[in-house]
């Protein structure tokens, strides 16, 4: 089981992620949602894939810079796909919250290369190598 560290962000509260799902017009599994109440982002230890979790509000970058960079200005990342984290090369990590069988799939994107998008997981879960979040 990985767990986070270097967790000093901000906490956030129901009604901060309530509103920002409302301004971006979002909807991500509920597994996602506890993630942010308990962590509101941080780094992992000994993990390859994964080298921050992004805040939504506070901490230098955040979900709400990525979200504007990357699918309002530059338009590389398609709407539903929320950033939630970075791996050691910068590249977007992001969960689909479009609704469908593939919504909660970890989805990676490449900005240095000419790879298409991968699915490096199918759950936040299993990104995390735990059954359920309640083992973080």
């Amino acid at each position: 089981m990985e767990q986070i560290i270097d967790n000093n962000i901000k906490k956030v509260n129901s009604k901060e992620i309530n509103s920002f799902l409302e301004e971006f017009h979002l909807n991500p599994p509920i597994s996602f949602i506890h993630f942010l109440l308990k962590y509101n982002g941080g780094l992992l230890e000994n993990n390859d894939k994964i080298k921050r979790f992004l805040s939504i509000k506070y901490g230098g970058l955040n979900i709400e810079d990525m979200i504007n960079m990357h699918q309002i200005i530059e338009q590389n990342i398609p709407k539903g796909y929320l950033p939630i984290a970075l791996d050691w090369s910068d590249n977007p990590i992001t969960i689909n919250t479009n609704e469908g069988h593939q919504k909660g799939e970890i989805v990676k994107f490449y900005f240095d290369t000419d790879e298409e998008p991968e699915v490096i997981a199918h759950s936040l879960e299993e990104l995390l190598g735990v059954t359920s979040m309640d083992e973080l």
